[in-house]
């Protein structure tokens, strides 16, 4: 189990505003660790660079590669075979949810964020529990 003020996350997200809100929130939840970056190739360049990432927090919807070519990417490297993975994004289908669960996801986290629970289901996410969270 890894907790939130350990574990090594990485924002993947576009717009700068959800960036931000989404950094604010993991770090009143405890976070230490919380990077963000816009774009799925600079969160690559920067998930190697680190000495772990336990989580992925990505937006679906990216200029250049999407979040699905960032977590075919990410699942490709041997290295990051533990590092769970969610998507985070304003997707609110049930069909949008089943896409990323059958691409791989670990979770799924609509945008916008339930600012009184986030962090708990970052820590959830962390203990290992799936959270499909569209509604």
């Amino acid at each position: 189990m890894t907790s939130l003020s350990d574990a090594y996350i990485i924002v993947v997200e576009d717009d700068p505003n959800a960036r931000l809100v989404t950094i604010d929130l993991l770090r009143l939840g405890g976070s230490d660790q919380c990077f963000s970056r816009k774009s799925a190739d600079a969160a690559i360049e920067l998930a190697i660079k680190l000495p772990q990432i336990d989580l992925l927090l990505v937006d679906i919807n990216m200029p250049g590669k999407s979040g699905f070519e960032l977590l075919d990417e990410i699942r490709a490297k041997p290295q990051f075979s533990q590092t769970k993975v969610v998507a985070v994004t304003a997707g609110t289908f049930e069909e949008d949810v089943q896409k990323a669960r059958d691409a791989g996801f670990d979770g799924f986290i609509s945008k916008p964020l339930k600012t009184t629970v986030f962090p708990s289901q970052i820590q959830r996410i962390l203990n290992g529990e799936s959270i499909w969270d569209w509604r």
